[in-house]
C-alpha cells in the first residue's frame, strides 16, 4: 500500500446559480470610473431567478456560474437606481420638519399625495428653510459591482412562497 498525505474537505458545492436557487455573495461597489469604494458586504443572501433581491443584470451575469466565480458588472443608472428626479428634492419651512430632523442627514419619511411613503435626507438647512431629497443616494451614477459567489444551495419552499432567502444561521461558537 503506497502512503501519502491525503487531506479531507468539507464538500464542495457542484451547483450553479440558476432559478430558484439561494445564492451568497461578496461584493464591493464602486461609482464607474472610481476606486472609492461606495459599499462593501460579505454575506449578502439572495433567492435567484427574478425575486427581486438583486439587479436584473447582476442575475444575467451570475447565471450558470458556481461557487468561488469573481464577475464585474457595471449598471447604468437606469439599470441601477435610476436617474436623479429633481421632483425629489424639496424645500421646506424649517418649522414643516419635527426639530430632531432638523439637521443635514436625518432622515424623514414622508407620504405621498397617493399613499406611498417616501424615505427622505435632509441635505441642507439654511436660515428658515431646509432641503430633503428623496432620491436614492446612488441614484444618476454608473455603478461597477464586483462579486465573487461564496455559496449556492436550493432554495427552501419557505423561501420560494415568501420570494426571498433567508440566510444560514452562522455556525454557533463552541463552548469555552
Amino acid at each position: 500500500m503506497t502512503e501519502f498525505p491525503l487531506h479531507f474537505v468539507g464538500n464542495i458545492s457542484t451547483q450553479s446559480v440558476v432559478r430558484d436557487k439561494v445564492v451568497r455573495l461578496k461584493y464591493a461597489l464602486f461609482e464607474q470610473g472610481s476606486e472609492r469604494v461606495l459599499a462593501y458586504r460579505d454575506d449578502l443572501w439572495y433567492l435567484h431567478g427574478g425575486y427581486g433581491g438583486a439587479f436584473p443584470k447582476i442575475e444575467q451575469a451570475l447565471e450558470g456560474y458556481g461557487v468561488g466565480a469573481r464577475l464585474e458588472v457595471t449598471l447604468s443608472p437606469e439599470e441601477g437606481y435610476g436617474e436623479q428626479d429633481p421632483a425629489l428634492v424639496i424645500s421646506l419651512p424649517l418649522e414643516a420638519v419635527p426639530p430632531e430632523a432638523r439637521h443635514v442627514g436625518a432622515r424623514l419619511d414622508g407620504e405621498a399625495p397617493d399613499g406611498r411613503v417616501l424615505s427622505f435626507t435632509v441635505t441642507a438647512v439654511e436660515g428658515e428653510r431646509l432641503t430633503v431629497d428623496g432620491n436614492h443616494p446612488l441614484a444618476g451614477k454608473s455603478l461597477r459591482f464586483v462579486l465573487e459567489i461564496l455559496a449556492i444551495r436550493d432554495a427552501t419552499a419557505e423561501e420560494l412562497a415568501a420570494g426571498y432567502a433567508f440566510p444560514d444561521e452562522p455556525p454557533a461558537s463552541p463552548a469555552d
